[in-house]
């Protein structure tokens, strides 16, 4: 990956040599992405000087910056290629966010927030980031203790008690998730105020998305998101995004699960309502309503079928 400053008559040239590898434009501060079957150039705004930024990734970049940059002397000594795959259509400095837990019947929501830079790119290379859904849970478990130390990050966790208190008050999963996921990006904005492009993984359309905050009056209202499907495979502050709200999910389950002795189930399939109905027999009702989501269909399965209900 190589950053390189460019003329205004380069980047035109550019973005008419490339036009028909160009897949994105308008993101936020990035003019356009530029995608080959090598590499991803991308090329940012600027709106207070003459020349443009522009990031290469992927086989070749030396060579490739060499040709377009505005002053080839000043680019960093050549290394050798790194021929891994690219993924990211923006590197930049930015703020992305990513949940997890939406799909469990126990246990918390947890939404995070994350700022990453170049620098960081080394690290999701060091530590073989991708998508959490994609990494094993004992893999995030090891690696994002050390992860937390190096980044930036806003995490919120809601438990289950908040949530079925939110959803008695009328609101819904979406409505849950683009509170919280406004509350992270606001307070991770609020300590980097010069970052400008804010990812989101889409889970609503932005104007729906904005109408669920206006609803509820949110006191605070991050603007000038990006909203996206599958961000967590465009940009690298809503991977670690991800990894770091599956961490705080798994922990969260590890304390359920150390307080009554148990091994929780995950997601919201059979075998976690044969264990719902295991648990109520021991527990109680009371006990498992504290750490259920109480409006998915799991619950009134489980207690039509409980026999220590009937």
């Amino acid at each position: 990956m190589i950053t390189i400053k460019v003329t205004k008559n380069n980047l035109e040239l550019l973005e008419k040599t490339y036009f028909d590898y160009i897949v994105e434009r308008n993101i936020g501060y990035i003019l356009f992405v530029i995608k080959t079957d090598k590499n991803i150039l991308t090329a940012y705004d600027n709106k207070k000087g003459s020349t443009f930024k522009v990031t290469i990734q992927g086989e070749g970049a030396y060579s490739i910056a060499e040709k377009w940059s505005n002053s080839p002397a000043t680019l960093p000594k050549k290394t050798k290629d790194h021929k891994g795959p690219v993924v990211y259509l923006d590197i930049d400095e930015q703020i992305g966010s990513d949940e997890v837990g939406t799909g469990d019947f126990f246990g918390p929501v947890v939404v995070c927030a994350c700022y990453t830079n170049h620098d960081t790119i080394k690290l999701i290379q060091e530590y073989g980031i991708t998508d959490s859904k994609k990494m094993t849970d004992q893999k995030i478990m090891q690696i994002v203790p050390s992860l937390l130390k190096k980044v930036h990050y806003m995490c919120k966790v809601f438990m289950d008690e908040n949530y079925n208190t939110a959803v008695a008050k009328g609101y819904n999963m979406n409505q849950i998730k683009a509170t919280l996921h406004n509350y992270v990006l606001y307070k991770l904005h609020e300590r980097c105020p010069y970052v400008k492009n804010i990812y989101m993984d889409q889970f609503a359309p932005e104007d729906k998305y904005y109408s669920y905050l206006i609803s509820q009056d949110a006191e605070h209202v991050q603007k000038g998101i990006v909203f996206r499907e599958k961000g967590e495979t465009c940009f690298p502050s809503v991977a670690i995004a991800s990894n770091i709200a599956r961490f705080f999910f798994l922990q969260a389950m590890k304390e359920i699960g150390e307080k009554y002795n148990v091994s929780i189930p995950l997601g919201a399939g059979k075998e976690v309502n044969e264990f719902s109905k295991k648990f109520i027999d021991k527990f109680g009702i009371d006990e498992f309503n504290k750490i259920t989501k109480r409006n998915f269909k799991n619950y009134s399965e489980v207690l039509n079928q409980s026999e220590s209900l009937v």
